[in-house]
This record gives structure tokens, C-alpha cells and sequence, in this order.
């Protein structure tokens, strides 16, 4: 079985070597740029598609103050027609509201028109 020492030498280095990562080059320059990069403001994360207006006039006949954004939330209030609301924050399609007698609570953006 003298024959069979080789390959077994043979065997186990195609066995490392399938095992060793490839070696990076450790002395490669860094590339350096020449273009000049302009800074751009990004937008406001809430102005996505909706705009925040500092009030709200309420267009429905009623409209339901709910305690969270949506429609599964409790009513707090029944709000009218023509009620001026000062808007806090904006969530998709609801708008987070004070209510002139100083209630907070969430309306849809559909029945509460904004102006800035």
C-alpha cells in the first residue's frame, strides 16, 4: 500500500484548498475621486404625499373625533360643520386634531380641509 500515501497527500491538499478563501490584496491603492457631490435638502419624512396644514376647517355636516387613526377607534366626539381645528401631525389619510375646546383626537383628511 505504498501507493496509496501519495494520493492521500494528493486527496487532502485539493481538500484545503477547496476550503481556503481566495486571498484579497492587502496593498491595493484606494481609488480617489475627483467629482464634487452638491448636498440636496432631503424632504420632510411626514410630507411623503400629504402636506401638513396648520388647520383644518371640518366640511362634513358631522364628523366622527376618534382616539386613534382609523375607522376601529373609539369616538370621542362628534364634531360640525365648519369647526376650525389646529392639526398636530399627519398619519397616511388622518389628521392628529385639537379641537377649539382644546380635545385632542384624529379626523379623516377627507371630511377636514386644510389650509396653511
Amino acid at each position: 500500500m505504498k501507493t496509496s500515501g501519495p494520493l492521500l497527500l494528493t486527496l487532502f491538499l485539493l481538500a484545503c484548498s477547496l476550503t481556503t478563501p481566495p486571498s484579497l490584496p492587502q496593498d491595493v491603492p484606494a481609488q480617489v475621486s475627483n467629482i464634487t457631490h452638491l448636498a440636496t435638502a432631503t424632504p420632510d419624512p411626514i410630507s411623503n404625499s400629504h402636506t401638513m396644514p396648520a388647520t383644518c376647517t371640518v366640511s362634513a355636516q358631522s364628523l366622527h373625533l376618534r382616539e386613534c387613526a382609523g375607522l376601529d377607534c373609539n369616538v370621542l366626539a362628534w364634531l360640525s360643520a365648519g369647526d376650525v381645528l389646529d392639526v398636530l401631525d399627519v398619519d397616511q389619510d388622518w389628521l392628529n386634531v385639537t379641537t377649539p375646546a382644546g380635545q385632542t383626537g384624529w379626523v379623516h383628511s377627507k371630511y377636514c380641509g386644510g389650509t396653511q
